[in-house]
């Protein structure tokens, strides 16, 4: 008898788990961000910007390092004080340098970022309306799960369904 009650409740306990298992998906997205018609896109905006960027503080540094040269091969011929005077406006043009090329770096981070937020708060949405249409209770991030079931990755139809509602974001 006790067997009995035994069997009957260790299947209660495998039924449970098993209709809990149907409510527990994992998604990607960070691959969602990188891999959509939009994220793609701000992928090549974001490249681009760098390219711009990394080519304008180099043509700045490269007219810094001539007037240093040239500061340099008239350090004989100019009197101290001229000299002298030359060297703080180049350590002034290039406190000047570096503030630009902080202030250009923490721009273009702060777009970047900006613009995967935007992404993720597109895509959040559709992930909600997902997982009430198909009755998901648990939804979890892929990353942090260490085995898992491929059928319970929703990534690729998430991707799917954003791609066909967003295939453009403006981004600023």
């Amino acid at each position: 008898m006790k067997f009995f009650f035994a069997k009957i409740f260790f299947l209660f306990i495998l039924m449970g788990i098993s209709c809990a298992n149907e409510n527990i998906r994992f998604i990607n997205i960070n691959y969602i961000v990188n891999n959509s018609e939009a994220g793609k896109s701000l992928n090549k905006i974001i490249e681009n910007k760098s390219k711009k960027i990394l080519s304008e503080l180099s043509d700045l540094g490269k007219k810094i390092e001539n007037k240093k040269d040239k500061i340099i091969s008239q350090k004989n011929i100019l009197k101290k004080e001229e000299y002298e005077k030359l060297v703080k406006t180049y350590d002034d043009e290039v406190k000047r340098y570096n503030n630009i090329r902080k202030k250009k770096n923490e721009d273009f981070n702060e777009f970047r970022i900006n613009s995967q937020k935007k992404i993720v708060q597109t895509l959040n949405p559709i992930i909600k309306s997902f997982l009430e249409k198909e009755s998901i209770q648990i939804l979890l991030q892929k990353d942090k799960i260490i085995f898992g079931d491929d059928k319970l990755d929703i990534t690729e139809e998430i991707l799917k369904i954003f791609n066909d509602k967003h295939k453009k974001i403006k981004f600023d």
